[in-house]
């Protein structure tokens, strides 16, 4: 009975080796496996050529979850808010860097990429990250979904992020004079968010973020200069308003033609209150004076910087900006 049953094992086992010889003899030459490619766009191939082969920078868009901080709940940008972005990126931020800084300067020193967020990174204390700059190489773009490529307004604040994160990028390679360190010292704090932009201002920075310390006190001024574009190509004359006995500001700011950025150190440490029958008046605070004097010496010593160390007329780069911003702008709206 058994050497019957060991037979039939035997034969079970030979017909089934023998079959699996048969399997193996026929089996195809290309694996079964089919690993899906990723896709590439006519968007990334565009990315491509307009970013990495010139400028050897790479573009993400897509979600990359070794890219960000895994701490925050962030997401990835809708496909049209990036190729609004990264259009306007090429034509209102390198492009005009380009012109007035030379092609060498902006391959030598445009991050070597740039990750794009759909969404605010929003903080523990209340506030929201925009931006990052990672060791002079990486920026990464927050809140992409938000912008707009038709106003210029907002336009400009969305790249006040890529222009404040380049200008930590420049600080890095080379530093900023100690002498912008001592304007401020003993007014930075890490509750920036605590003060009002006109109480900021009265203590001479630009932002309530910029109270935060020395290096973003540094570079929200200039992201500050190079947003600031309605008017920009006027002439810069930046001068303490008046103000009669009462502390209220003379002159008839209607008929004043002003930039942007004019009108912004103008109103420095200035106030609007309304009165009991409905109109405005402009109130200066005390400390107002003090204040725009400080940001007047702090904007001397960063154009200096930047002529001196990068050969960059900050002002003249601000103009290029509102050109190409005005151009992008009416182009969109075209579309």
């Amino acid at each position: 009975m058994m050497k019957n049953i060991y037979i039939k094992f035997i034969c079970i086992f030979s017909l089934f080796a023998l079959f699996s010889c048969e399997k193996e003899d026929n089996l195809r030459e290309e694996s079964i496996i089919f690993v899906e490619q990723n896709h590439e766009s006519e968007f990334d191939k565009w990315l491509y050529e307009t970013f990495t082969v010139p400028y050897n920078m790479e573009v993400k868009w897509k979600w990359d979850d070794g890219e960000v901080d895994n701490n925050f709940h962030v997401t990835p940008p809708r496909k049209e808010k990036a190729e609004q972005f990264m259009k306007a990126l090429y034509k209102i931020w390198i492009k005009p860097y380009e012109e007035v800084g030379g092609e060498e300067f902006i391959k030598t020193y445009v991050p070597k990429l740039v990750y794009l967020v759909g969404t605010p990174q929003y903080n523990d204390d209340g506030t929201m990250t925009l931006g990052l700059a990672e060791g002079g190489r990486k920026v990464t773009v927050f809140d992409v979904d938000s912008f707009d490529n038709l106003d210029l307004a907002k336009m400009s604040k969305s790249f006040h992020t890529m222009h404040h994160e380049f200008a930590h990028i420049l600080h890095q390679k080379i530093s900023y004079p100690i002498e912008f360190k001592t304007k401020s010292k003993g007014n930075y704090t890490g509750a920036w968010y605590n003060f009002s932009e006109l109480k900021a201002n009265t203590l001479g920075f630009i932002t309530p973020y910029s109270m935060s310390n020395d290096h973003e006190d540094f570079v929200e001024i200039v992201a500050t200069i190079l947003t600031t574009v309605q008017n920009s190509n006027t002439p810069v004359v930046r001068t303490v308003p008046e103000k009669n006995e009462y502390g209220l500001v003379t002159g008839n700011l209607v008929n004043m033609v002003l930039s942007d950025f004019q009108m912004k150190l103008y109103m420095f440490g200035i106030g609007i209150t309304q009165n009991k029958n409905g109109t405005l008046t402009l109130q200066q605070d005390q400390a107002g004076p003090i204040g725009l004097s400080i940001m007047l010496e702090k904007i001397d010593i960063i154009t200096e910087y930047y002529k001196t160390e990068w050969g960059i007329d900050l002002f003249e780069l601000q103009g290029k900006i509102e050109i190409a911003t005005n151009e992008l702008i009416l182009e969109n709206s075209e579309e």
